[in-house]
């Protein structure tokens, strides 16, 4: 075994054992997102809860892993990469087998949780480690080809859930990728070489991480039960209060010179004082900079209210099977592999005032033409609109993260990409709990009025569930409309650097 590992690590070909081994990580990560999703209407059955409440099974994925990533980058730094994203795959194995054991919504989320820790572990040492690997000139071309995996994950999601779904149940859907992630612990484990070095050390801002995960569970449980509780009810004022007060304490601590750090060492753990917060609101002063975040926030709302939307959409409104609507769902990341590369290319020739903004016109006339899409509409039709919608997708998202990344001075590279990283969690977060919400009341009510006027229980529900979809698709088109100005309006183009299309 010894003599393998160390063949395998001093190979000419050792580069691409990496990019292999930290490419079906990126791939796990995107899987999970469709897998997860198909199955929320089932889940919701399942458990006997409406749709407000089994989007939880989604949100409090991202929430675990949000702010986690910056916290394990750091700390592959201090105690060495391949042990932390070693580590991910247990944790993540670890939420697999609890979910496929769970017998109440709960015991579901609680895994979700355990799974995002995991996800956080191995996705933020992922790129440092592609790095490490690559000699300089091939680096961005390594970090490309991950985007490759990301495709691959994205698409092969919803179209292996919807299978598992119908023919072994919802359980199938953790258990059976239990075998992948301890084979993809093995590989890591016998491919990476260790990277552990003496002396090193990591300092994060912990505090800002912790009122960043409460500041965005109380806004976002707020947001979700306020219109079916009641805006004054106790609770939901104490969630819109305890969501106010962590917010401008969070602002102060990251707008402080100095603040309260944690310092890992190899040899203990102490506190110091030093100017190093999550947020760095200086750069937000910079015009590119704001645009640019701006309109990835709202794009990724309407992301991620997108895909909790479909499949209620599809199963629910329009009696598809799990297996017909996973290969409808296969449409939008199909397209966006095939069209990103390209409109990388494309991105690094036009200015980015003029390539985002078409990409944004481009989502926008496909989430008006999906407000349209009704039970009686021709699939082939709404498969056109998701193709226009993901190539929309792939234009907008390389030039407008250019030119985020481009704006700042070159010591906050790393900052700038991993404010997009987070903006993608925090929107898409934001987009599924109020999505599902607003949907949830809109369904309800119209299927009480379908009922009261005597349609029967099977046509009350599918058209109640395609109204809920259309309205909610209708305020998503004005937030597009919003992202199209603040694109517009965003100025001249900064000096350039090379960004990756995010997923």
């Amino acid at each position: 075994m010894r003599q393998l590992t160390d063949r395998l690590r001093t190979a000419g070909y050792y580069k691409w054992l990496v990019l292999l081994t930290v490419g079906v990580s990126i791939l796990t990560s995107a899987f999970d997102v469709g897998i997860t999703n198909i199955a929320l209407p089932e889940l919701g059955r399942e458990f006997d809860v409406e749709p407000d409440v089994i989007l939880w099974v989604s949100v409090i994925y991202l929430l675990a892993s949000l702010g986690l990533s910056l916290t394990f980058g750091s700390l592959g730094d201090a105690i060495g990469r391949k042990q932390v994203f070693l580590s991910g795959f247990l944790v993540f194995g670890l939420g697999l087998v609890i979910a496929a054991l769970s017998t109440t919504l709960p015991m579901l989320l609680v895994a979700r949780v355990i799974q995002g820790i995991g996800l956080a572990l191995f996705i933020s040492n992922s790129d440092a480690i592609v790095v490490g690997a690559f000699p300089e000139a091939e680096r961005a071309r390594a970090i490309g080809l991950e985007n490759v995996f990301v495709g691959i994950g994205l698409s092969i999601g919803p179209l292996l859930g919807g299978f598992l779904l119908d023919v072994l149940g919802w359980q199938a859907l953790f258990y059976t990728r239990i075998p992948f992630i301890l084979l993809f612990f093995v590989m890591g484990l016998v491919i990476l070489r260790n990277d552990r070095t003496e002396g090193r050390h990591v300092r994060f801002d912990f505090f800002g991480a912790i009122l960043l995960f409460i500041f965005m569970t109380t806004f976002l449980l707020a947001l979700n039960r306020g219109p079916i509780l009641g805006w004054s009810e106790p609770l939901i004022i104490g969630f819109t209060t305890a969501a106010a007060a962590t917010f401008a304490v969070f602002m102060y601590v990251q707008s402080r010179p100095d603040m309260i750090v944690l310092q890992i060492r190899r040899n203990g753990v102490q506190f110091l004082r030093e100017r190093l917060p999550i947020l760095e609101l200086n750069l937000f002063l910079i015009r590119q900079f704001s645009a640019s975040n701006a309109t990835n926030t709202l794009q990724f709302i309407t992301q991620g209210a997108l895909i909790i939307l479909l499949p209620f959409f599809l199963l629910d409104g329009r009696g598809l099977t799990a297996t017909e609507a996973g290969l409808i769902l296969v449409t939008l990341p199909v397209v966006r592999l095939f069209v990103a590369p390209s409109a990388g290319w494309v991105a690094d020739k036009i200015p980015t005032r003029v390539i985002a903004t078409f990409g944004l016109a481009l989502m926008t006339v496909a989430y008006y033409a999906l407000t349209y899409i009704g039970i009686d509409t021709h699939i082939a039709i709404f498969v056109v609109v998701l193709m226009s919608l993901g190539t929309g997708i792939s234009i907008f998202e390389p030039g407008n993260n250019t030119a985020l990344v481009s704006s700042v001075p070159p010591h906050r590279l790393g900052t700038a990409s991993a404010m997009i990283a987070t903006v993608r969690q925090v929107s898409q977060a934001t987009g599924i709990a109020i999505a599902g919400t607003l949907f949830a009341v809109i369904q309800r009510d119209e299927e009480a009025r379908l009922l009261g006027a005597e349609v029967d229980a099977g046509t009350a529900m599918a058209q109640s569930v395609t109204t809920g979809y259309q309205d909610v698709i209708t305020y998503l088109t004005v937030l597009l409309v919003v992202a199209i100005f603040v694109s517009a309006l965003r100025g001249r183009d900064p000096v350039r650097v090379s960004a990756t299309p995010q997923p």
